[in-house]
């Protein structure tokens, strides 16, 4: 088992004019990814309303912005995301997420808005991975 943790940054690791906080984690077939965010620890997509935990804003704090959504893809705004290819494809993590890997690829995280110039703020991340049977 791996265990890590790295700070993500709403503006430094905003998918929209941020870079992806490559974990520098490879990821293969079978292996259990866990990743968990402690759920006070929050991030702003702006003023007023707009700060959030890692689940993003109305889930359960800020206002509720609906969806952002970039290509075919769509998240609360001020979630967390990751992806495990260079951030052509992303899946969401929000405080806690338990996946088994299907696919090849390095994990990075991004915080999900439209404007990264108003965020601030970041959270710590801690990324489990457990080894099992291949695919």
């Amino acid at each position: 088992m791996a265990h890590s943790s790295f700070m993500v940054d709403a503006r430094t690791h905003s998918i929209s004019g941020g870079a992806a906080l490559d974990t520098g984690i490879a990821l293969s077939p079978g292996q259990l990814l866990l990743v968990n965010v402690d759920p006070a620890q929050t991030w702003s997509a702006g003023v007023a309303d707009r700060t959030s935990n890692a689940n993003g804003l109305g889930n359960p704090l800020g206002g509720d912005y609906g969806l952002h959504s970039r290509g075919a893809q769509s998240f609360l705004f001020g979630a967390l995301v990751g992806s495990l290819d260079g951030g052509s494809t992303f899946f969401g993590v929000g405080t806690h997420l338990s996946m088994t890997i299907l696919t090849e690829g390095t994990l990075s995280f991004y915080y999900w808005d439209s404007n990264h110039e108003d965020n601030s703020g970041h959270i710590r991340v801690v990324v489990q991975v457990y080894d099992g049977p291949r695919v």
